[in-house]
């Protein structure tokens, strides 16, 4: 392997974490934007922009505290999830002193910025979580190198793919933090170090315990008689005093935990419950931590752990026993026969067991265990089966990703480009996703939450996907709208599991687990690996989920495709206010946001918005005029001396409001140059350089959530610098700017919001075809919506059509 010197590791540990926050960041507040090249007009912080490697930042502003910061950009990703480089730097505005900060000072100023958004705040919390993050990354990267443990191999067993996800939850501020377990435990019982231990096991009275299996023989049964010959004489003394009693196995490190609860001493004190010890065959950890392997079992235990792992203690609700109970039941039944005949493509490791232990007649949810089916025994523990996330997080240590290497190895085998072989990869992916999911939900009625950590791939003998495994007895719900057939097949399914959800809550649910998490997170794997330009794979997407949108009758796959922004989990929100995911207390146990909706992007017009060109790209002649007039893409060093005396002008100061100093010109430039909101054009009449237009975007532009934006709907901003009036041409030069918006076959409408006191410009677009839609009331004015579409300018001006011609 080629490893860095360990004294590096610590430090590749803080950028791995620093970049997860960034990303957490960024998908979560507003107040960034993209910044593009080296300021002219801004000296102390263009000479330390010079150094950096990239001329490609993030600005994020936070003026409102005193400071902007800037970070330095590798990759910026369509799906929202980039990599950087580092250091990065704040500027204190007061006086204009840049330096770097560290991750540390960078999430205090989250945590200041964040408290006037957020009241309830607790930054000491999260920091001292991020610290334990950063640390047992940097033990786990010390095991890696010091054994030489390999992760991205191109076949792994289950058990080897289920312990490489190393770098943990790639959207989450502190992926690795594990608070409650000591530096021992780390490595004792990480899947990261491939920790191996014995289970803890009791002896409960059968009064105090409730159990089942959707399997048969309860598995209390099955272990007494594995576990009892290996007992020692004194616990094989107690148990032929209490041979009714049940015997349960527990995580050993919760099994410390509960020992000094007071219930339960109290349930040892009066015999209840009594305390065996560590017996049986060795178990290690899977990605998930406390759910545990053995090859030897034909059970996998997913224990409750009083850990704090990332936002919460990991805990089995007892409800949530019952949906691994329900569904392993109510697959055996015709629609669980028919459900899997009709897509194979789908299979299910699910919980069919459980156990639970009470006091006083409420259940303790220590000692909630769900037991799931281990299908990777024998023979079959060598299945080449991998989990999501692992497959999709980054190369560590210098070395490629698990999925570079798939890709690359295939494209050597076919004798093919590596892009094409990653396409095909992930079209693949896509066949045995998208409509398989679709159809369960709409003829069967089931949804799982198939996010990375949940959802594993089979890969075939080239590396492509061949089978999606579900898995994680939480994440299993039925439709309201097929209940019916439901609890037909199986009546009283989920009365004690509670896992009907309504139609209207399903679609903003199922789209951040099936979409944002999981299909879009391969996507992102993809194109930071430099595999395949993520467009293409969004395409892929959008027209995956546009195939079977006829099918779709739950509004699910609509939602997916069309709306603007969609509900997403905001991870470092819910760091920051340190809310417990598992408190069941709690109706909403973490924080949601609307985030821009990357299917969009199958509509997105380069030409408008992110022109590869500063040549001329339409002209027209007008006769009657004797003018000709064109337009050209903005030059931040050509225009910009031009553009600065424009918006200084008396007439445009009270309409455009974007007179200033050229510091504060230029920082708008720099920001929306490489942005996906908008550009800016500027317009020549004969040669001459005598107006602007700025195409935007409403999907990323603030005006598209004042209205029912479509990902088809352009807008343009419309500015004449010539006042002389005999040379305005106001009425040509907006022609040419609709004659060449409209020649691009991804625009559908020309939207229009221009202020109500611009009573010329409502004039002057009104014999263009705009018309009238109502009234907006945006934060910095009240403007009048107006639509124009392609039918309606050239019914009013037909010449459009005959005169334009494209270059």
């Amino acid at each position: 392997m080629n490893t860095l010197k360990l004294t590096n590791i610590s430090e590749q540990a803080e950028k791995i974490n620093y970049t997860a926050l960034i990303n957490c960041y960024m998908k979560e507040f507003t107040n960034w934007s993209r910044y593009l090249g080296i300021p002219k007009y801004d000296e102390a912080l263009s000479q330390y922009l010079k150094k950096t490697p990239t001329d490609l930042h993030i600005r994020i502003d936070f003026s409102s505290i005193g400071c902007d910061v800037y970070i330095p950009v590798n990759y910026f990703s369509e799906t929202g999830r980039h990599l950087f480089d580092f250091p990065v730097l704040r500027r204190v505005l007061e006086t204009n002193e840049v330096a770097e900060i560290d991750i540390y000072g960078f999430m205090a100023l989250t945590a200041e910025y964040a408290k006037g958004l957020y009241p309830d705040i607790d930054s000491s919390t999260v920091i001292k979580r991020l610290n334990n993050s950063i640390e047992n990354l940097t033990t786990y990267l010390n095991h890696i190198a010091e054994n030489k443990k390999q992760v991205n191999q191109l076949d792994m067993s289950f058990i080897e793919a289920e312990q490489s996800l190393i770098l943990g939850h790639i959207l989450h501020p502190v992926p690795k933090s594990k608070q409650g377990f000591n530096s021992e435990d780390l490595l004792k019982y990480s899947p990261e170090t491939s920790g191996q231990f014995q289970l803890f096991y009791f002896l409960v009275n059968p009064e105090n315990i409730i159990e089942k299996n959707a399997d048969g023989e309860l598995v209390t049964k099955e272990l007494s008689e594995k576990i009892y010959p290996l007992l020692n004489a004194e616990h094989k003394v107690l148990w032929d005093r209490f041979p009714e009693y049940k015997i349960l196995p527990m995580h050993p490190w919760e099994a410390e935990y509960l020992l000094t609860q007071e219930n339960v001493q109290i349930m040892e004190e009066q015999g209840m419950l009594f305390a065996l010890g560590h017996y049986g065959d060795f178990f290690t950890p899977t990605s998930s931590v406390r759910t545990v392997y053995s090859e030897k079992s034909k059970w996998m235990y997913k224990f409750s752990l009083h850990v704090k792992i990332t936002n919460s203690e990991r805990i089995n609700l007892y409800p949530e026993l019952h949906r691994g109970y329900d569904i392993s039941r109510l697959l055996k039944t015709d629609w669980g026969t028919s459900l899997q005949k009709d897509f194979p493509e789908i299979d299910f490791m699910v919980d069919p067991a459980f156990m639970a232990v009470t006091f006083n007649g409420k259940v303790i949810n220590g000692f909630n265990i769900s037991i799931r089916r281990n299908p990777f025994q024998g023979e079959n523990k060598n299945k080449n089966v991998t989990l999501l996330a692992a497959l999709c997080q980054d190369g560590i240590l210098g070395e490629p990703s698990r999925l570079q290497n798939i890709i690359t190895n295939a494209a050597k085998d076919f004798d093919l480009p590596v892009e094409q072989v990653a396409l095909d990869w992930f079209k693949q992916y896509l066949h045995i996703c998208v409509r398989p999911i679709v159809g369960i939900l709409n003829t069967y009625g089931l949804a799982c939450e198939f996010h990375q950590q949940n959802v594993m791939v089979e890969l075939d003998k080239k590396g492509f996907p061949a089978k999606i495994y579900f898995r994680d007895n939480q994440g299993f719900f039925f439709r309201e709208g097929r209940k019916d057939w439901v609890t037909t097949a199986l009546p009283g399914i989920a009365d004690e599991s509670q896992s009907i959800i309504d139609e209207e809550s399903l679609a903003p649910k199922y789209t951040y687990y099936l979409v944002t998490n999981n299909i879009l997170g391969v996507v992102n794997a993809l194109g930071c690996n430099q595999l395949a330009d993520e467009r293409k794979l969004i395409n892929l997407v959008f027209k995956a989920f546009k195939e079977v949108e006829k099918e779709d009758e739950t509004g699910l796959v609509s939602y997916i495709i069309n709306k603007r922004s969609w509900y997403t989990k905001g991870n470092l929100i819910t760091s920051l206010q340190n809310i417990n995911e598992a408190d069941e207390s709690m109706e909403y146990p973490a924080v949601f946001l609307d985030t821009p909706n990357p299917l969009n992007k199958y509509f997105f017009s380069h030409k408008l918005i992110k022109p590869q060109t500063k040549e001329t790209v339409y002209s027209r002649d007008f006769e009657n005029e004797n003018i000709t007039i064109s337009i050209r893409p903005f030059d931040m060093d050509r225009d910009f001396e031009m553009v600065h005396e424009w918006f200084n002008m008396e007439h445009a100061k009270p309409y455009w409001k974007m007179d200033g100093p050229k510091k504060d010109l230029e920082l708008w430039f720099r920001t929306i140059l490489p942005s996906d909101e908008q550009h800016s054009f500027i317009g020549e009449v004969n040669g001459v350089a005598q107006f602007s237009f700025e195409p935007y975007w409403p999907m990323r532009d603030v005006v598209g959530a004042y209205y029912d934006s479509l990902a088809t709907d352009y807008g343009t901003h419309f500015f004449v610098a010539e006042t002389a009036k005999e040379k305005k041409f106001s009425f040509e030069s907006f022609q040419v700017a609709l004659d060449y918006i409209f020649s691009l076959p991804e625009v559908g409408k020309c939207i229009g919001e221009a202020s109500v006191e611009a009573v010329p410009t409502d004039r002057l677009i009104t014999k263009l075809g705009y018309t009238r839609e109502g009234v907006i009331e945006m934060p910095h004015k009240t403007a009048y919506l107006t639509f124009c579409t392609p039918e309606n300018y050239r019914e009013k001006c037909p010449e459009s059509r005959l005169e334009a011609k494209s270059i």
